[in-house]
């Protein structure tokens, strides 16, 4: 992204002497707004249930008086190894919203529309990325989880038949990238940084992730990618449907278990086709999807699990007859977890 640049160098170095004078006196804020409910890790949106806000809340230490924007991160992160290197940009570059670093202590921006597109499954949810676009020297400081306290925390607010429910949450993720060291990892760090370095005209961005999972009304289905993905190795967020079956169980005669039987290349081996629906189905079983039009090719495909190994399968000619049925239940299943026959797939 192209960044603009700002000559009133002197402003943001008044600041940054300004708060090596003043900034230790604006600690008194050690707790952040009282949370109404108990701090949670992960959140779905109960069913029935609508959004009403979604609130970032975080404490700022050290400001710049410069705007900061908010993108939404679109390719999976891990805090203990994202560098500016390998996260090589990967947001949005049209901005959520904004705001200024322009006050010591808490914070309050308002992520609502952000959030409520992760609530609905409009995208992954891989976090946001805090970015100052103009090149001013100076950055703006945060706490981060790792810090003693004012940890960064998401405040959800949304209405139920019951009436108006809050709820806190902190980040599963946070860390901050350096242009500057594009190779170092900070995820360890206890702050967070946006703004530029003085003469070397290189960027600090901060990269934060809160466990939101999308509302899934149990009537519909999902593919084997999405199972993929959201098993507890991530890297998008857990979905608990996975712990009525465990990622680690073996998967038939296989050699390998479950999660291992989705993530092998097939290779032109039916056996793995078959398999990957067949696990997907059963997830969207115990996810409360209608199974009828799934049932009896599941049953069959069950049989043939139990019968037949990977190599088995492998070494069968195209016209075999159990490696075509292998084909013809990969069909069927296939169809019920895209949404082709059955409830329907979750949009």
């Amino acid at each position: 992204m192209h960044k603009q640049k700002n000559l009133l160098l002197p402003i943001s170095f008044f600041l940054l002497v300004a708060f090596f004078l003043f900034g230790c006196q604006q600690e008194n804020s050690v707790v952040g707004p009282e949370p109404t409910q108990q701090n949670i890790s992960k959140f779905s949106l109960p069913a029935g249930a609508t959004l009403t806000s979604a609130t970032l809340n975080i404490h700022e230490y050290m400001l710049n008086g410069q705007e900061i924007k908010i993108h939404r991160i679109t390719s999976p992160w891990d805090e203990m190894s994202v560098t500016w290197s390998n996260f090589n940009g990967a947001f949005d570059p049209t901005p959520s919203t904004s705001f200024l670093a322009d006050t010591w202590g808490w914070r309050q921006i308002d992520v609502t529309n952000l959030v409520s597109a992760w609530l609905r499954g409009d995208y992954p949810n891989y976090g946001l990325l805090l970015d100052q676009e103009i090149v001013v020297d100076g950055w703006a400081q945060w706490s981060s989880k790792e810090w003693t306290s004012n940890h960064p925390y998401l405040e959800l607010t949304y209405s139920t038949s019951e009436g108006t429910q809050k709820t806190t949450m902190e980040p599963i993720g946070d860390a901050y990238i350096y242009e500057l060291y594009p190779t170092e990892n900070f995820g360890s760090s206890p702050w967070l940084y946006t703004g530029w370095t003085f003469a070397t005209n290189k960027e600090k961005q901060s990269l934060l992730q809160f466990d939101l999972e999308p509302t899934h009304d149990g009537g519909c289905t999902l593919t084997p990618g999405y199972w993929k993905t959201h098993s507890k190795y991530g890297p998008a967020p857990y979905d608990n449907t996975w712990k009525q079956i465990g990622e680690d169980t073996p998967f038939f005669l296989s050699g390998m278990s479950y999660y291992q039987v989705l993530c092998t290349s097939p290779a032109g081996n039916a056996y793995y086709n078959l398999s990957f629906h067949y696990i997907a189905a059963k997830l969207n079983e115990l996810n409360g999807a209608d199974f009828s039009a799934a049932k009896s090719a599941f049953d069959e495909a069950t049989v043939l699990f139990q019968t037949y190994t990977p190599a088995q399968i492998a070494l069968l000619k195209g016209s075999s007859p159990v490696r075509q049925k292998f084909i013809y239940l990969a069909g069927i299943l296939g169809n019920y977890n895209e949404g082709i026959i059955g409830p329907g797939h979750c949009d």
